[in-house]
């Protein structure tokens, strides 16, 4: 499989997962943790740090000093900014960590605002950690016509990162082109996760539909709970292809066969859901493209609905599209 974004070979979740415990951590002889003021102006942080000169990791706060540096050079920021005004730092795999990382190359993806994709071009260059930079802060897939200026744009690198999904079924690995699938930090106590895992332990879930997939987190978790059948529904192409990408890479700890395309999608935004994934057998996977208010016109209508919307987002129209299923709960 292959990065969507740069080409570069993806890992499929149990190469990510097997190599979690040493994943970003300090060698024997790597300097100390530097522990920078965040709020500090970078006239007071300018300091030299170094990378470890046995593994070569730097830790997070030489990176964005760094790359705050380079913001400075290209007058986008100024030596009053803070380590804090660059931005968010998104590391590569992410997952709970007890202690701050340390990087290796293309292992941290930077989402801010006030960038240029010169000084970005700069900072994946001369910068060897940052994989790729982002700028905005709005949702990117949130179906909104007086949005616009603030919808994520990747600047330079690649923005394809992973989270490690954890519940009392197993772990996943997520994949997601992060300028166009909105983030969700990894967290050990997920709220919805938890919902997800009760419905699926009392109610037994056999015959699913994730109707809002995203990248497919709360329907992948379905079938390794032991789902027969799930479909899963976007209206925004990027999140769907980034659903099929998790399907493949978790296809070993799902027990799934081959991901076939059947139908290529046209645009975006879909409209009448298209098939554009499927595993055949048992368990089956449908992946469709296209606007929820008519899934159930092509797709036979599932047992459970999961509708996972957007902050503040209103459900009542969601709800009712999912009329012809056995029963939907919003997560």
């Amino acid at each position: 499989m292959d990065c969507p974004c740069c080409g570069r070979k993806i890992r499929p979740a149990e190469e990510v997962l097997a190599g979690l415990d040493a994943l970003y951590m300090a060698c024997p002889l790597c300097p100390p943790e530097p522990g920078l003021e965040k709020n500090s102006p970078l006239h007071l942080l300018d300091r030299d740090l170094e990378r470890c000169s046995a593994c070569g990791r730097a830790p997070l706060d030489l990176v964005m000093l760094e790359v705050l540096k380079v913001l400075v050079d290209f007058g986008l920021r100024d030596r009053s900014d803070t380590l804090r005004s660059v931005g968010s730092p998104l590391v590569e795999t992410g997952y709970p960590m007890a202690y701050p990382p340390r990087l290796g190359r293309d292992e941290l993806i930077i989402s801010g605002r006030g960038l240029s994709r010169p000084a970005a071009e700069e900072i994946t260059k001369s910068v060897p950690e940052v994989k790729g930079v982002i700028q905005g802060d709005g949702l990117p897939g949130m179906i909104d016509p007086g949005r616009g200026e603030n919808d994520p744009e990747l600047l330079a690198g690649c923005d394809l990162r992973c989270d490690v999904v954890q519940s009392i079924f197993g772990d996943l690995v997520i994949y997601k082109n992060q300028s166009k699938v909105h983030i969700e930090f990894s967290r050990q106590d997920a709220p919805k996760m938890r919902i997800l895992e009760d419905l699926c332990l009392w109610r037994r879930v056999r015959d699913v539909a994730d109707c809002l997939c995203g990248p497919g987190t709360l329907g992948l978790i379905c079938l390794l709970a032991g789902a027969t059948r799930v479909v899963l529904n976007d209206i925004w192409r990027p999140a769907v292809e980034n659903a099929i990408l998790n399907l493949e890479v978790n296809r070993s700890a799902l027990g799934i066969g081959r991901v076939d395309r059947p139908e290529p999608s046209a645009s975006d935004l879909g409209s009448y859901p298209v098939l554009v994934g499927l595993v055949e057998g048992e368990p089956r996977v449908e992946v469709y493209h296209g606007d929820l208010a008519r899934l159930f016109s092509r797709a036979k209508p599932a047992e459970i609905c999961l509708i996972d919307p957007f902050p503040g987002g209103k459900t009542k129209d969601l709800i009712d599209a999912c009329r012809s299923c056995g029963d939907v709960v919003i997560i």
